[in-house]
């Protein structure tokens, strides 16, 4: 085999091709219509094996059947056709990412109900951090935390923006609770969130001073405080627990002040009665 082909057969590979696959399809398109034992001999591979890939190529769209009076005859489709295998790919790429949530969310079930119900993780420093955020993105619908800070506080502005989006692309609600009375423009891009997916409240420090950062979702409660360089996080999975302190948060909620949302970067203000 030349090092041009080699060279071809490696760039189609990535595309979901094996390098046999690869040198048949070339071996068509370079020499044009042939037959299975034609092809068997170019290509240095059994007749039943390529039997079995011209099979494949052709419900792949790269190859087509030719009914000849000496046979069957098989040509190569255009290149292009690796296009739409790619729009194929993606399509099945994005049907994944969608399911993705729901399929970790079954398998952690699973995996709790084996090892029993309870499960306490403890994460340190701005990784850790990172992790107890990115494990959140399995909220189930709402995520409902009491905060000190954005993220902004926390993260570079790049990182705190791409979990922004994922929250919004997995249409995650969040609720907020919080002691301050103003908030800063904290998105560019997640304007969508703001709208969307994002409501904030007030509750003053005097009936309830928060210190320390708040998530509750599915069965889990987090609780996280970040101060200076120590990052301390305790995540822990309990459906009891986190079903008491989502009826508190709730409680709260009823009775906390609203906030006027000025902008689609989330600045707002408490809202006077």
């Amino acid at each position: 085999m030349s090092e041009q082909t080699d060279n071809l057969v490696s760039l189609l590979t990535p595309y979901g091709l094996s390098a046999d696959e690869a040198r048949v399809y070339l071996d068509l398109w370079a020499g044009g219509s042939n037959s299975a034992l034609g092809i068997s001999g170019n290509v240095h591979l059994a007749r039943t094996k390529v039997y079995r890939i011209l099979d494949k190529l052709n419900k792949m769209g790269l190859v087509v059947v030719r009914l000849h009076s000496r046979g069957q005859r098989f040509e190569a489709s255009h290149p292009k056709r690796i296009g739409v295998l790619v729009e194929e790919k993606e399509k099945q790429a994005e049907a994944l990412k969608a399911s993705l949530t729901m399929v970790v969310g079954e398998l952690d079930k699973i995996g709790r109900e084996r090892r029993g119900v309870s499960k306490v993780l403890y994460y340190q420093g701005p990784e850790g951090l990172k992790q107890v955020t990115y494990n959140s993105l399995k909220a189930r619908g709402e995520l409902l935390t009491m905060e000190i800070e954005t993220m902004n506080a926390f993260f570079d502005k790049d990182y705190a923006e791409k979990m922004r989006l994922k929250f919004v692309e997995r249409q995650i609600t969040s609720r907020t609770l919080t002691n301050v009375t103003r908030l800063a423009p904290w998105t560019e891009v997640a304007g969508e969130m703001v709208e969307k997916y994002w409501q904030i409240r007030h509750i003053p420090a005097s009936q309830m001073k928060i210190k320390f950062e708040i998530l509750i979702y599915n069965d889990v409660y987090v609780m996280y405080r970040y101060q200076g360089r120590e990052v301390f996080c305790v995540e822990i999975y309990n459906q009891e627990l986190a079903d008491m302190q989502r009826q508190i948060f709730e409680y709260m909620w009823a009775k906390a002040g609203k906030f006027k949302v000025l902008n689609r970067r989330g600045e707002a203000v408490l809202d006077k009665p």
